[in-house]
């Protein structure tokens, strides 16, 4: 069943948000993880299905000016032309919704009967096209209280890792004596491996400090509101660019919109410079055209995992390369080399002490660079409710218009779902980043705590 038909059976248009986690929290930082992991899932589970009706919508739009165009050319659809339509109308929003459109034995009379249906098909899909609208804006306030839940969780966590952490420091600190053991078996081989190896304590820490130091400087760059703010913005840009009414609606601010829109999808700074991943290509595959997409990151964290930053290689002279490097350019916690590595378990080798607390060191650091984050996360809060309350008003004043260029009303759509899209991302990314960076600190931690228990004290 199609991401829209669901939404429209759900009848799902508003959304009361969970309420921020409060009290005195009792669990384990590992129990607490495993919840954060819960509420990961069930982010990643609505995001799937906003992706969905992102191209639900994109198809639906491109089967509407496809039907312009034939319209255009012959004034009317003919009996064949008219099943094409029903069948791929159908393929997308299912068919409940196909069956708004003309029945298709009724394209099999009089010219003036074809064009009535015609009409009546396009008015059809106009509609439709208002309901994805709607049904994209319900699922992004699922999505981003899913990622709320996440993160706030995620928040909370990182005080009871970084106290864990420090009680971790102060027993290493005090530990005296020689290593009994040499290596012992560790079922977390996977969370902290760097490159598929673990066995060798100084390529795990130099990962581990890796991250400290990609979270550290990546979370101040959130800070600034790099693009949270750009897309507060790039909604002031797009309100400057339609401007006027129908068909003398004018885009002479275009030049705005389109520098707002690289600054909307720019990223915060991961660092991210050209490196050699093996084939490139592959990995600009994952988030569109090669030829048009170009990635670049932190590549060889532990975990097998890779920071991205993709951005268009192209250029947004007009609305519609708007609307590609719009939906093109994010920042995305993604798996190293395009695919997570299989590793399995295995014996690492014992921490000595000095090792034990330059490790907590980095997770204290961790940790508080995570939960210092929450209190930007709530003032971003507000600029996203902002963002989401005026690009709905506009285009809803948009639609209003009987007389407006379908053309104009397309590339409008697509932009105002884009800037959305662009939001709920870059929320995912807030919290999937600083989510593994408590989660792969955790695990390191369990490294140093078992490699304490292989020391024999004097």
């Amino acid at each position: 069943m199609s991401a829209f038909n669901l939404a429209l059976e759900s009848g799902d248009v508003a959304h009361n948000e969970a309420p921020l986690a409060n009290g005195e929290e009792t669990h384990t930082v590992a129990n607490a993880i495993a919840e954060a992991e819960g509420l990961a899932q069930e982010a990643a589970d609505a995001e799937g299905v906003a992706s969905d009706l992102d191209d639900e919508q994109e198809q639906t739009e491109e089967l509407a000016e496809t039907v312009e165009a034939e319209v255009a050319q012959e004034g009317a659809l003919d009996p064949t032309a008219a099943r094409l339509l029903h069948l791929s109308f159908r393929n997308i929003v299912g068919k409940q919704q196909a069956a708004k459109l003309p029945a298709t034995e009724s394209w099999a009379g009089t010219r003036a009967a074809a064009r009535e249906n015609t009409r009546m098909a396009l008015e059809s899909i106009k509609d439709t096209l208002k309901q994805f609208w709607e049904a994209i804006k319900a699922q992004f306030k699922k999505v981003y209280a899913k990622v709320k839940d996440w993160i706030v969780k995620t928040f909370s966590t990182a005080k009871k890792l970084k106290d864990r952490a420090e009680k971790l420091q102060s027993r290493a600190n005090g530990t005296v004596g020689t290593i009994e053991d040499k290596q012992f078996s560790f079922g977390q081989t996977k969370a902290i491996a760097v490159d598929g190896k673990y066995n060798e304590p100084g390529a795990l820490l130099s990962g581990l400090k890796e991250i400290r130091g990609l979270i550290t400087g990546t979370i101040s760059e959130l800070k600034k509101d790099a693009v949270d703010g750009a897309i507060e913005d790039l909604t002031n840009a797009l309100k400057g660019a339609f401007t006027g009414s129908g068909k003398t609606r004018s885009l002479g601010n275009l030049g705005n919109l389109t520098a707002a829109v690289k600054k909307g999808v720019q990223g915060a700074s991961t660092k991210a410079t050209p490196a050699t991943v093996g084939d490139v290509t592959k990995y600009n595959a994952q988030y569109g055209e090669a030829s048009e997409v170009d990635v670049t990151g932190v590549f060889g964290l532990p975990g097998g995992k890779a920071v991205l930053q993709v951005a268009f290689k192209g250029t947004s002279s007009d609305i519609e390369g708007a609307v590609k490097e719009l939906r093109t350019g994010r920042l995305v916690l993604a798996s190293d080399r395009y695919q997570a590595r299989d590793v399995t378990e295995g014996d690492v080798k014992t921490l000595n002490t000095s090792q034990v607390d330059k490790l907590c060191d980095d997770v204290i650091e961790i940790a508080e660079s995570v939960y210092g984050f929450e209190k930007n996360w709530k003032e971003n809060e507000r600029v996203v409710e902002k963002v989401q309350k005026e690009v709905d008003d506009i285009v809803k004043d948009f639609d209003r218009e009987d007389e407006a260029d379908a053309r104009d009303q397309r590339h409008f759509r697509n932009f105002a779902n884009g800037a959305m899209a662009a939001l709920r991302r870059h929320a995912n990314f807030k919290a999937s980043l600083c989510s593994y960076a408590i989660s792969t600190g955790n695990a390191f931690l369990n490294y140093g705590e078992r490699s304490l228990g292989q020391h024999k004290t004097k």
